[in-house]
C-alpha cells in the first residue's frame, strides 16, 4: 500500500517537471518570438533615443526620418545683421530650399543591425549624415537686392579723404566710411550660408562693406596738404607805376603744377612770366621814346639808353626765395637800370633837352625852366666829331675842376687836353662842360665848321647852374 502510494506521487511530481518544463519553452518560445518580431521591427525602424542631424529620431523609419529632415529644412532662415544694428530674415522657402536624398539615412538605418536592438534598448545613439539641400540660384540675387540695405536710394557710398580748399588754405575733409556693401560678395556669402545651414550672417564680421582708400590719417595725403600750404602761404604785393599786383593764395592755387608722383610744386613758368609781365609794364630803356620838345613839338628818339630796365634773372630769384619763407611782405623788382620818375613818363623832375639844329640847351627842374642857353655841338664837318643825336642818356657822373684828355696819338700822347670848371659826361666820352677857350661865342653855325669833338661846349655859368641842378642818372634828350 505504501509502495503504492509512493509511486502515485513520483508520477505527480514528475508530471509537474513536464508542465514546468512546457511551460518554460512556452515561455521561451514567445520571448524568442517577441525577439525576433521586435527585430524585424527595427530593420525598418530606428532605435530609441536615436538621433539624427540634432533631431530625435526614436521609432522612426527611413521615410519619416526623410521628412522630419525635410521638414527641418523648410524651417531655415537666415538672419542678416547690417553695421546699423538691423537684421533682415530670409527664409528657406523663398529659394525652394529642399532636402536631397543621397541614401544616407537608408544606409545608417542597414548598418543598425537589428538583432542587436536589445542592446540600444535605452540608448540609441547619436548620429550625422549629410542633409544635401538644393535651392533656386537664381531665386537669390532679387530675393537679397530687394532688401531695404541693399537699396540704392539707402546706401551712402564711401568717399576718400581729400585735400578741400578754404579761405585759410587746405586741410583735410574726413574720409566718409558710408554704408553701401559689397552686392556680389554678399550674395556670394548668402549662397554658402544656405547650402551649410549657417543662420546667422554679419556683414561687418564678413567685412561686407565697402570702405574708403584714403583716411584723414594717410602719411602722403598730410605730407601733401603741408606742401600745397607751404607752397600758397605767402603774399606778396610788386607796386609798379602806381599799380598793385598781388600774388596771394588764390594765384598760387594757380600757378601749382604736379609731376608724374603727384608731387606738387610752383610751376617755375608762371613765376617767370608774371616777373616777365611786370617788366614789360616797367621797361623803359632800349625803347624808342616819345619826348615833347620845349616847343610842344612830338618827337621819337630812336636810341634810349635811359629809363628803367627790370633784372629780370635776379626778380625771379628774389620771388622764388619770398615765395619760400611763406609771409606777407612787400616786393621791389630789382633793376639793372633805373630812370629818375616812376610815371609813365619817367624823366623824373630835372632833365635836360639838346636841339643840334638850334644849338640851344634848356634845362627844366619841376616844370619850371632852368636855364637856356646856346652851345656849340659837335663839329659835323668832320668825321666822327658829330654829336649822336635823336636819342636819350643819363648823366653817369659829374664833377669839377678837371682835364679833358682826347685819344692818344702814334707817339701816344693825348690829342689834345681841356682844363673844365664842370663836368658831365652822359655818353661815352660824350659830355656837357665848360670851355673858356671859346669866350663868348657860342649858339649859330659854329658847329658846322668850328664845333667840338662831340661835347656840349657850354657858357661858364650855363654850365654852372645845370652842374648844379643835375645828379648823377639825370636824362639828357639829344636831338
Amino acid at each position: 500500500m505504501a509502495q503504492k502510494k509512493g509511486k502515485k506521487r513520483k508520477k505527480k511530481k514528475q508530471k509537474k517537471v513536464i508542465i514546468s518544463v512546457y511551460l518554460c519553452l512556452i515561455l521561451l518560445l514567445g520571448v524568442a518570438a517577441a525577439y525576433i518580431w521586435r527585430s524585424n521591427y527595427y530593420k525598418i525602424h530606428f532605435y530609441k533615443d536615436t538621433w539624427i542631424n540634432g533631431q530625435d529620431c526614436s521609432d522612426k523609419t527611413a521615410s519619416e526620418v526623410k521628412e522630419l529632415l525635410q521638414e527641418k529644412i523648410s524651417e531655415y532662415t537666415l538672419n542678416i545683421t547690417t553695421k546699423e544694428g538691423e537684421t533682415y530674415t530670409v527664409t528657406g522657402p523663398q529659394f525652394h530650399l529642399t532636402y536631397v536624398d543621397d541614401n544616407g539615412v537608408d544606409q545608417l538605418l542597414t548598418d543598425q543591425k537589428p538583432l542587436e536592438w536589445i542592446l540600444h534598448a535605452f540608448r540609441g545613439g547619436k548620429y550625422e549624415v549629410s542633409a544635401n539641400t538644393t535651392y533656386e540660384e537664381d531665386a537669390v540675387e532679387p530675393i537679397i537686392k530687394s532688401l531695404p540695405f541693399m537699396s540704392e536710394a539707402n546706401m551712402v557710398q564711401p568717399r576718400d579723404a581729400a585735400l578741400q580748399e578754404t579761405a585759410d588754405g587746405y586741410r583735410i575733409a574726413p574720409e566718409v566710411e558710408g554704408n553701401a556693401v559689397d552686392e556680389e560678395k554678399v550674395i556670394s556669402l548668402v549662397q554658402d550660408a544656405i547650402q551649410n545651414g549657417t543662420t546667422e550672417l554679419s556683414l561687418v564680421d564678413q567685412d561686407c562693406y565697402l570702405k574708403p582708400a584714403v583716411y584723414q590719417n594717410d602719411e602722403s595725403l598730410n605730407e601733401q596738404m603741408n606742401t600745397l600750404n607751404s607752397l600758397t602761404d605767402a603774399k606778396l604785393t610788386y607796386t609798379v607805376k602806381g599799380t598793385v599786383s598781388t600774388i596771394d593764395h588764390e594765384v598760387l592755387k594757380s600757378w601749382l603744377v604736379q609731376d608724374e608722383n603727384g608731387n606738387y610744386s610752383i610751376d617755375e613758368s608762371k613765376e617767370k612770366a608774371f616777373i616777365e609781365q611786370l617788366a614789360d609794364q616797367t621797361d623803359t630803356y632800349g625803347k624808342s621814346r616819345k619826348f615833347t620838345t620845349h616847343d610842344g613839338a612830338q618827337i621819337t628818339l630812336a636810341t634810349n639808353r635811359y629809363g628803367w630796365q627790370v633784372d629780370r634773372e635776379k626778380s625771379l630769384e628774389n620771388l622764388k626765395t619770398a615765395l619760400a619763407e611763406g609771409k606777407e611782405q612787400e616786393m621791389e623788382l630789382s633793376y639793372s637800370h633805373k630812370a629818375k620818375g616812376t610815371s609813365d613818363n619817367d624823366l623824373g623832375d630835372v632833365y635836360v633837352e639838346i636841339s643840334i639844329d638850334r644849338q640851344t640847351m634848356w634845362c627844366y627842374k619841376n616844370g619850371q625852366l632852368v636855364v637856356e642857353t646856346p652851345v656849340v655841338t659837335g663839329d659835323i664837318s668832320k668825321e666822327g666829331r658829330a654829336t649822336p643825336k635823336n636819342g636819350c642818356w643819363p648823366i653817369f657822373w659829374k664833377t669839377t675842376e678837371y682835364t679833358m684828355k682826347g685819344p692818344k696819338d702814334a707817339n701816344g700822347q693825348p690829342e689834345y687836353t681841356a682844363f673844365v670848371h664842370y663836368w658831365m659826361p652822359f655818353n661815352g666820352g660824350v659830355g656837357i662842360h665848360d670851355l673858356a677857350s671859346r669866350g663868348n661865342n657860342f649858339g649859330g653855325d659854329i658847329y658846322k665848321t668850328n664845333g667840338s669833338h662831340g661835347c656840349i661846349n657850354t657858357p661858364l655859368e650855363a654850365a654852372k647852374t645845370i652842374y648844379e641842378t643835375v645828379s648823377v642818372g639825370t636824362p639828357v634828350i639829344v636831338y
